[in-house]
């Protein structure tokens, strides 16, 4: 073989070996470009999902804080009625407290007596009222201690205090001064406040909403 023959063999088996080494660098090539187009994809995809959760929280944000605006607007305005709804019973009930002749006030005078002692253990018990009740449960002193003995299936002993209190209604205690209940207007209408009111916050801070 010639040298001629030689270089030219050289430069075919050169040429296929850089052939060859192309063809793989470019099939490499490739591979890291796919490679680098899914990393880029799959990183832009998790920003896409890192922005969506982020404006996903602020927007919950948003509706929360707008959820707490309305439910204190509400709460506000249920307050004003609530306000409103008191003055109303207030007025109502006072007024009825001066008519001392009706029936409804015997009636109510009564149910306040007898509520009262029924609260309580025992059979003893010392009944203080402002100056019209006291009258009132002086005339009827043993009908009230009928009904309640006959609640609570026991004789009962009521007596009325020589020192009656100045707020419209009454304050029933026990002989032994050891147990009493208020049965005031005054007690009655801020007990029923209190719960109301407890309502209006549990309304405001409840959860799921």
């Amino acid at each position: 073989m010639s040298i001629q023959e030689i270089k030219s063999q050289i430069m075919k088996e050169t040429e296929s070996e850089v052939q060859d080494i192309l063809n793989k660098a470019e099939i490499e090539s490739k591979r890291i470009i796919e490679d680098a187009k899914k990393k880029a994809e799959l990183l832009l995809e998790e920003k896409k999902q890192k922005k969506a959760k982020e404006e996903l929280a602020e927007e919950r944000a948003e509706l929360a804080i707008l959820r707490i605006g309305h439910k204190s607007e509400l709460v506000k305005l249920k307050s004003q009625w609530l306000d409103r709804a008191f003055e109303e019973a207030s007025k109502r009930l006072y007024e009825m407290a001066k008519d001392a002749d009706s029936t409804t006030y015997k009636q109510f005078v009564t149910g306040l007596v007898v509520e009262g002692a029924l609260n309580m253990k025992g059979s003893e018990f010392t009944i203080q009222a402002d100056s019209d009740a006291a009258d009132l449960i002086k005339k009827n002193l043993k009908t009230i201690s009928k009904m309640i003995s006959d609640s609570k299936k026991a004789e009962v002993d009521l007596r009325l205090d020589s020192n009656p209190i100045t707020s419209v209604g009454v304050i029933v205690q026990s002989a032994d001064s050891r147990q009493y209940y208020n049965n005031t207007l005054e007690a009655r209408l801020a007990d029923v406040r209190h719960r109301l009111s407890g309502d209006l916050y549990s309304m405001l801070f409840k959860e799921g909403e």
